[in-house]
């Protein structure tokens, strides 16, 4: 302002720079409050009539025309601004309701259960609402340790619903010492009910769940539609493809007979890693996918924590700060030690 106030007052008089005064407020509005706003839209209409007193031009309509137009103008940015203020005001409240909601639904796993050191990571690709239809889950069960880890059809607060039923579920169902085919079954039942009380037919969620017992060196896994676990061994990471997955959770209905458990090798010393696809089809700019199991081998010898937390970090640098689906880990480093949970 004070850089238009002396130019307009150095040109021709022919020549009227005051009325760009209004960019000022404009400028404030942007990132300042409506009090901010309105205080520097006074001082814009002060010096756009100093400006004409200075030019002796106050008794011409041009100046009055002037004067108004500077103050409609920052009227109009001062409204903005606080309708921009309330709005963030808004947003920030339904962040921190996501938040407070994601640490309940997806909160993180104890350090340690049984012979497990455990570790997770989730990052939403929404915005605003910071969860989305990636789920997890870790309980504790008589022979040992199970995991879940699962992908909602949809993403950001469409999904939230299915993912507070399976995890309930997942997690009510702990004591009942089902199968794993028998809670598949379970949390298959409990999402074709939810669907039917919402009357969607196409809702349905990938799975994969795992038994890790405390007795033993193996894991036991039931696939449902959802990417392989990998397991990171002492010789490289090896993915532990399903022979024959199951269909997703929901569509249980298209091969009811396909609830088949694997046993896979795994030792002390090794980590089992349980991912969704947000991970592996994560793109960078040129349209890449993440190259999981090249990156793998550089995070071996971290434990379940560290582990997810750099892989979803490699996997945002990958894409450049922009998922375009969520991303979640479930990671458990199995010990030597004593069981104890």
């Amino acid at each position: 302002m004070a850089i238009l106030s002396v130019v307009d007052l150095t040109v021709p008089r022919s020549v009227h720079l005051g009325p760009l005064l209004a960019v000022a407020p404009a400028l404030t509005a942007a990132s300042a409050g409506p009090a901010t706003t309105a205080a520097v839209g006074v001082l814009a209409v002060v010096l756009q009539f100093l400006l004409g007193l200075a030019r002796e031009e106050t008794d011409t309509p041009n100046t009055a025309v002037q004067v108004a137009a500077v103050a409609l103008i920052s009227l109009a940015l001062v409204l903005y601004s606080r309708a921009r203020t309330r709005r963030e005001s808004e947003l920030a409240r339904v962040r921190a309701m996501a938040e407070a909601t994601n640490d309940v639904l997806l909160r993180p796993p104890p350090a340690r259960l049984g012979p497990l050191r455990l570790g997770s990571e989730y990052r939403a690709a929404g915005d605003i609402a910071q969860i989305g239809g990636d789920l997890y889950g870790v309980v504790r069960t008589r022979e040992g340790t199970r995991l879940l880890i699962g992908d909602v059809r949809g993403k950001g607060l469409d999904a939230l619903d299915d993912t507070a039923l399976l995890l309930g579920a997942f997690r009510s169902a702990s004591h009942l010492g089902l199968s794993l085919p028998a809670l598949a079954a379970h949390l298959d039942a409990a999402l074709v009910w939810s669907n039917e009380q919402k009357g969607a037919a196409e809702d349905f969620a990938t799975a994969l769940l795992a038994d890790v017992p405390d007795a033993g060196e193996d894991v036991l896994l039931l696939s449902c539609g959802h990417p392989p676990a990998y397991v990171l061994r002492a010789d490289g990471p090896e993915a532990l493809e399903a022979a024959r997955p199951a269909p997703p959770l929901g569509l249980a209905a298209l091969d009811p007979d396909a609830w088949a458990v694997e046993r896979h090798a795994f030792r002390p010393g090794e980590t089992l890693l349980l991912y969704t696809d947000g991970v592996i089809e994560a793109r960078d700019e040129k349209g890449t996918f993440y190259p999981l199991a090249e990156r793998l081998p550089l995070f071996a010898g971290q434990d379940g924590d560290r582990l997810a937390r750099w892989v979803v970090d490699d996997v945002v640098r990958h894409t450049h700060d922009r998922l375009a689906d969520d991303a979640a880990l479930l990671c458990a480093y199995r010990g030597g030690g004593p069981a104890r949970g």
